[in-house]
């Protein structure tokens, strides 16, 4: 989606972006399961003003849940990406080394989540709880001063397997 608006003489053009997530399951034994709850959306963007999305940013914060075997141990790996594309035109997204957080408990809480400030350029190692696992990404979106307009996207992988422990 993009939009024009006129403010003060000038003319802002308004960029849309979000990102789609693909899952990708590898494990033995019992069946696991991601579901995507939440895309990462930006919304509008404006040229030259980055936009951040906090993980305990409701509705606009990726979510993941993850079903499987209570208390098995899984690894679990992002693969992210460091732009966004929109008809051959690019704009940086950036991830910081605490934009991610986890909640094993049987009400995950985004606000307060059991599992904190994670990196998600890491590999994470956790067990699910009884009744799974649920996971928030945030990232920063920066548009160039001249960012041309357009609906910008980019896929985000999220690679599960059970560790065997």
């Amino acid at each position: 989606m993009v939009c024009c608006r006129k403010l003060s003489g000038e003319v802002f053009f308004i960029i849309w972006a979000a990102v789609t997530l693909c899952i990708i399951l590898f494990g033995s034994g019992s069946a696991q399961d991601i579901t995507v709850n939440n895309n990462l959306e930006f919304g509008p963007v404006f040229p030259g003003v980055p936009k951040s999305i906090s993980k305990y940013s409701a509705g606009e914060a990726a979510e993941f849940f993850i079903t499987g075997t209570p208390n098995a141990e899984i690894t679990i790996d992002f693969t992210l990406p460091t732009y966004m594309y929109s008809s051959g035109s690019t704009m940086a997204i950036q991830y910081s080394t605490t934009d991610c957080a986890m909640d094993s408990s049987a009400t995950p809480n985004q606000s307060s989540p059991g599992n904190d400030n994670l990196n998600p350029r890491q590999t994470l190692t956790y067990r699910l709880g009884s009744t799974g696992l649920t996971i928030w990404l945030g990232a920063t979106v920066v548009p160039g001063l001249m960012q041309k307009p357009g609906n910008y996207s980019a896929t985000i992988t999220l690679t599960v397997a059970y560790t065997g422990n």
